[in-house]
């Protein structure tokens, strides 16, 4: 019998992969979300109060039979249960939105809270390393720099003995 390797697990992400500070992202995504139900729920009134009065004024008044009243005001409820039904998955999609948006930013700092932890433990040597793509590259970049300057300043200021 031949020995194969085995083959390492596909990496698959987990909502605990995305969640790297919960109270952050999720706080986050509710701003992101709660802006955009504030916003569907001032579309919804505006429009309809106004496509209810056009169609009151419209249907009403017309020499329609009532059954074809009735079906025209079926049709502008089925309006509203689907402008209802998109709205529900355009306000889910902006919160799945803010808490991938936010990932980039608190896994930043995340590393940065865990190289501040181990510089305070002494370990001087330590430097802040962002996945491509992580926000706050500028930042990680100036406080390795200053990190590596500082170094540089105590081993001039203490030379060994």
């Amino acid at each position: 019998m031949q020995n194969t390797p085995l083959k390492k697990p596909a990496f698959k992400r987990s909502w605990k992969n995305f969640l790297i500070d919960p109270k952050f992202q999720l706080r986050y995504a509710f701003w992101l979300s709660g802006t955009g139900v504030i916003l569907v729920a001032a579309i919804t009134v505006v429009f309809y109060s106004y496509i209810r009065n056009n169609y009151a004024v419209l249907v009403d008044l017309s020499p329609m039979t009532d059954d074809a009243k009735a079906l025209l005001y079926d049709e502008l409820n089925q309006i509203i249960v689907r402008l209802a039904a998109i709205s529900t998955v355009f306000i889910l999609m902006m919160t799945f939105l803010g808490v991938i948006i936010s990932h980039r930013a608190a896994g930043a700092v995340y590393h940065f809270k865990k190289v501040f932890r181990l510089i305070g433990e002494g370990k001087v040597d330590e430097r802040i390393q962002l996945r491509p793509g992580d926000d706050f590259q500028d930042a990680a970049a100036d406080f390795n720099q200053m990190m590596d300057r500082l170094r540089d300043l105590q081993g001039r200021t203490n030379p060994p003995q």
